[in-house]
């Protein structure tokens, strides 16, 4: 997969009635820089998949009556982070995460009643469909540390190459985008949401359908988890864009959906147009994990299957514990039961600490504490505590990755407790 750059979007405003074919552009951007935030988020220690540090990103009132904000989970982050807003010629004010997806790149965060946005008109989000290729539209937000900026160009594709499905657009989006509005320069409706580029290529960009962010709105405004569910399921690549979803490999526990290896998923009964990749399968699925079936073709035969589906983990319950400058937390490699790796792993390790001289590395997975195996991490928090107290030393044993003549290797290190604390909530469900 390509290096990414991840950006700041760009921003439109609700576009009076003209003439056929005036350019709106102006009035559009000038609405966008209303309702666009600036957002910065301060993030300490990291789970897999974020970056420790301060960045700065945008983003763009959503509710403004609840004071929420879509934006890009990367700017706000999947690990428990400070959040700041700042809406355009008003001063920062802390910010709190209402709802981070698991799978899109998106993010809903509410500010406090400090800030006002009860009087701020929301941007209409094109809902019901995809902008077609040629359309022109516009990203606003702060590219390169410019706040409210706004670029343009078209829409120039939809690609799923990238586990998700986004849209593609060659206007420009740099580092500070990532978060803002793209808007339609015909409509002034957002029709997404500015998420990455390529590095090294020319007007090569990507943002997350608003299509897809309007029902996770609307189920959070109702009140219903919008949470896409743990099929546990590996899919083929689509290597030769046949626009089609097949199972690899199902992992799924007795008395949940279960799909086969070889099986091409089709269409969820009820929702109208055929599946194409996950990221569709997953919407059709948002708010209907009780009640869904899903049509599949099976040893070139259709059948229906059904059965119960859980939400993904909320990514706002990831717990981790951290000790001598290592995170160690839940394993979020799909597959891992096919390498037989269950329980804990290291999702970040401290430059210059004490676990990164005994060197243990980010991913190595956590086979067990002085011998005995270790599951959660309520499990290891008790060890390493234990040890803290006794003031010894604990043995890890780690499955590592490595190639050549042998898929693993296994290391033993010599860990010394120090500052153990957890990440994330103290308990579960807390």
């Amino acid at each position: 997969m390509p290096a990414y750059r991840f950006l700041v979007p760009l921003a439109l405003a609700a576009a009076a009635s003209t003439a056929p074919g005036a350019d709106l552009s102006e009035d559009i951007f000038k609405g966008a820089l209303r309702y666009t935030v600036q957002i910065r988020t301060t993030l300490p220690v990291p789970f897999d998949g974020d970056r420790k540090g301060s960045g700065l990103g945008a983003g763009f009132v959503v509710d403004a009556g609840r004071g929420w904000i879509m934006t890009n989970a990367h700017v706000v982050g999947r690990s428990p982070s400070r959040v700041e807003v700042a809406l355009h010629g008003q001063e920062y004010s802390e910010a709190s995460k209402v709802y981070v997806d698991p799978f899109l790149d998106l993010a809903i965060i509410g500010v406090s009643e400090r800030v006002e946005t009860k009087g701020i008109a929301e941007p209409r989000l094109e809902c019901d469909s995809m902008p077609p290729v040629g359309h022109p539209v516009g990203a606003f937000g702060h590219p390169w540390r410019l706040p409210f900026t706004g670029t343009r160009g078209i829409i120039s594709g939809v690609t799923a190459r990238y586990r998700t499905e986004l849209l593609q657009t060659d206007a420009p989006i740099n580092q500070g985008n990532s978060g803002g509005p793209l808007i339609s320069l015909e409509s002034g409706r957002i029709v997404g949401i500015n998420t990455a580029g390529i590095r090294g290529a020319q007007n090569t960009n990507f943002a997350v359908a608003i299509k897809y962010a309007c029902r996770v709105l609307r189920l959070l405004q109702e009140g219903q988890d919008p949470s896409p569910p743990d099929l546990k399921l590996v899919y083929f690549r689509d290597i030769d864009n046949r626009k089609e979803l097949r199972v690899a490999r199902s992992y799924a526990n007795d008395g949940t959906l279960k799909l086969l290896p070889g099986d091409l998923i089709r269409q969820v009964i009820g929702e109208t147009g055929a599946i194409e990749n996950e990221t569709q399968l997953l919407h059709a699925l948002r708010g209907r994990l009780a009640d869904s079936s899903l049509k599949v073709l099976r040893e070139d035969r259709e059948t229906i299957v059904s059965g119960a589906k859980v939400p993904m983990q909320r990514v706002l319950d990831t717990r981790g514990v951290y000790a001598s400058g290592v995170l160690f937390g839940p394993i979020t490699i799909r597959d891992a039961l096919e390498i037989g790796a269950r329980g804990l792993m290291v999702h970040h390790v401290e430059p210059g600490s004490i676990g990164e001289a005994q060197e243990i590395e980010k991913a190595d997975l956590l086979e067990a504490v002085d011998g005995a195996n270790v599951m959660d991490v309520d499990d290891l928090h008790a060890r390493l505590e234990e040890a803290r107290g006794k003031r010894r030393r604990v043995t890890l044993t780690f499955k590592k990755l490595a190639g050549g003549d042998a898929l693993f290797t296994y290391t033993q290190r010599n860990l010394l407790v120090r500052d153990l604390r957890y990440i994330g909530p103290q308990s579960a469900g807390q």
